[in-house]
């Protein structure tokens, strides 16, 4: 009996995986016998896998789980805005700030905090705030759609509104939601003050405060 020739078994001319996902399409993967796209069957129907349902939604959920610094609204421009607003500054003056998430970072948000303080006379303090995630189906004003159908108004006496994103949110009130309010890098949030039905009365400071943290970003 002779021994037969040991079959050539060398890397050489070896596609690595690396290789597949820097130089080869996934087409040409596939065509050339490298890789596959495995299929699954959805209601009946053969399918191709979604990698952004199969992977990425369920990242967010591992996104919030790393604690990576404080938002409470301490800081000016990063996680406060304040809006001051002037004596005898005339009926419909409006005050604009915007608080934008840093490149690189995803924020989960738990509560945002706007006080309007009393206005020492006649007129009254208004707000509502923004984010340029929401489509605005009614306005025009570019920010993305507001928070409240209608502006937050306390009277002349003034007020602090919660608006919360956790659990018991909606138990407390029923514009509030029970999740946390994930916003991921260069989201714009943008709060208004607007001074209404008589010439300011002295100078008085609004406030706009977000709570909750930075997480950790795994999905862009």
């Amino acid at each position: 009996m002779h021994n037969k020739k040991p079959k050539d078994i060398s890397l050489k001319g070896t596609v690595r995986p690396n290789q597949v996902a820097t130089t080869l399409s996934p087409y040409q993967a596939t065509s050339q016998g490298i890789g596959f796209l495995p299929i699954g069957e959805y209601k009946g129907s053969a399918t191709f896998f979604d990698l952004d349902n199969l992977v990425n939604q369920p990242t967010v959920l591992a996104e919030e789980k790393h604690i990576l610094g404080i938002l409470d609204g301490r800081e000016e421009d990063y996680d406060l805005q304040t809006l001051s607003i002037a004596a005898a500054e005339a009926v419909g003056t409006t005050h604009m700030a915007q608080l934008t998430v840093p490149s690189g970072a995803v924020w989960f948000i738990n509560s945002v905090v706007t006080t309007l303080p009393a206005s020492g006379g006649a007129n009254i303090l208004t707000a509502n705030w923004y984010c340029s995630l929401w489509t605005d189906r009614t306005g025009a004003l570019g920010y993305g759609q507001p928070f409240h159908a209608n502006a937050i108004n306390f009277g002349v006496g003034g007020g602090i509104q919660y608006d919360e994103f956790d659990v018991p949110g909606p138990i407390w009130a029923v514009t509030n939601k029970p999740v946390a309010l994930r916003l991921p890098a260069g989201t714009v949030i943008t709060v208004i003050v607007t001074n209404t039905t008589a010439v300011a009365a002295g100078a008085v400071t609004a406030t706009f405060q977000l709570y909750g943290y930075v997480g950790r970003t795994l999905l862009e």
